[in-house]
């Protein structure tokens, strides 16, 4: 009997799945077993900062960063504290080519890479989000009570404003909560529904509406990102979105929803690891629910044991293409494949395997797994439990995972009893490596 995968994604419904990968992920393989389980790649702390980190910007291969009131600059090693803004959790970034602007607590910031200074920004008087097109800043925020004005910066200037360049998302009744440059065009993110603008190069005000453009979808504020020539966003109705061209597409699954819905959405970002991308939607309290844009499926992170949040808070693509990730702790960090811990703390993967169900009662007799553990100079241990109804589960079964050099290291559980619905669910917690090559029930 060939090899199958473990698991392939989240679904949180044990009625008729309950499958689950967290700090897991598939890929497919076409080898050994059609697909294997990948575990998380670990964060590494690179830099330490005040607190928790709010955003991030890359400005020709010089990493900005805003943690806990005081912004950075990192380079050559070095995290150097170049000025303070307002602590603020929905904190926006954007560079041109010499400037870095920061919106932060209903305040607009330029640093220079050496100072930090506020600035007001013309006819928005309370600013919530910029980007940069073209030599302008474009802030989005309130101006006279409206909560959708735009406004606009001075041509390769992001210090000064006219209080005359401004217009209005108007095409519906709904705020703002966002904004995305992509693709030479910005995307204006409303709380019901999305409008798409570009540069007419119009002498009064040069960005004008895409009339033909406007999605009837909205967005909830902190949970826009960019990637794969594409824009991700959480909408207003819980439901995950891709863009193709103007148009919004799904991409969350119903049981995926269900878990949006009934948490408490904090940010959403992107990052790479181990070749693959993913648009992390992070949760208050509990894990993310993550997206891998490059198989469509879906996966879970946390740092921790248990159902606890994942430390990322937001990331940035540096100029060679690395991501660095910003963390609740303070600590700027990168996605490591050789760490199997979580900022030094432990980083639990858990698997729920496909429900394996007859309409009579059958027996498993044993189950197998191929877990590559054999890189790291430590034993680690594996525990696998049993449920025949998608709800409960058995006595913690433990076993050793092979030493440095075991590559293929077969692991077996036996006598696994009798039932109508069989369901295996895996646990590793050591620093120790934890793909999963493969398994077999017999």
């Amino acid at each position: 009997m060939p090899l199958i995968p473990f698991a392939r994604q989240s679904k949180d419904e044990p009625g008729y799945s309950g499958e689950r990968l967290k700090n897991y992920f598939l890929r497919q393989a076409d080898g050994i077993a059609p697909a294997v389980v990948l575990g998380r790649s670990g964060l590494l702390s690179k830099y330490s900062l005040a607190g928790p980190v709010r955003a991030m910007e890359d400005l020709n291969g010089t990493v900005y960063a805003v943690a806990g009131g005081r912004v950075y600059r990192i380079s050559g090693g070095t995290a150097t504290d170049v000025g303070g803004v307002l602590d603020d959790v929905n904190t926006q970034m954007a560079s041109s080519s010499d400037e870095v602007a920061i919106v932060a607590g209903g305040k607009y910031y330029i640093c220079n890479g050496t100072t930090t200074t506020e600035y007001t920004t013309g006819a928005v008087t309370s600013p919530i989000g910029v980007a940069f097109l073209d030599g302008y800043f474009l802030v989005i925020g309130t101006s006279g009570g409206r909560a959708d004005a735009l406004t606009i910066s001075g041509l390769d200037d992001g210090t000064t404003f006219d209080a005359l360049d401004f217009a209005f998302a108007e095409s519906s009744a709904d705020r703002l909560v966002g904004i995305v440059e992509d693709h030479g065009e910005i995307w204006l993110f409303g709380s019901k529904t999305i409008e798409i603008w570009f540069n007419s190069g119009n002498a009064a005000f040069p960005f004008e509406r895409n009339t033909g453009a406007r999605i009837e979808r909205g967005a909830v504020a902190g949970t826009m990102a960019k990637e794969d020539n594409a824009v991700f966003w959480v909408g207003q109705d819980k439901r995950a979105y891709r863009s193709t061209g103007s148009s919004p597409t799904v991409i969350s699954t119903r049981e995926i929803e269900k878990t949006i819905a009934a948490g408490t959405l904090s940010r959403a970002f992107i990052v790479d690891d181990r070749g693959h991308k993913f648009f992390v939607i992070r949760l208050t309290g509990q894990p993310a629910v993550v997206y891998d844009i490059t198989t469509g499926l879906w996966c879970e992170f946390s740092t921790g044991v248990g159902e606890v949040a994942f430390a990322g808070l937001c990331s940035v693509r540096e100029t060679d293409g690395d991501f660095l990730v910003g963390t609740s702790t303070g600590a700027v960090a990168t996605l490591d494949k050789e760490t199997f811990q979580d900022l030094g703390g432990v980083l639990e993967a858990e698997a729920i395997s496909q429900p394996v169900a007859e309409a009579d009662f059958f027996t498993i007799n044993r189950v197998h797994m191929n877990i590559d553990s054999g890189d790291v100079d430590a034993t680690g241990r594996v525990m696998l439990q049993v449920s025949k109804d998608g709800h409960t589960w058995g006595l913690e079964k433990w076993r050793n995972l092979g030493a440095l050099g075991q590559h293929f290291r077969r692991v077996t559980w036996n006598g696994l009893g009798t039932s109508r619905r069989f369901q295996f669910r895996i646990r590793i917690t050591d620093a120790v490596q934890r793909d999963i090559n493969g398994a077999k029930y017999g």
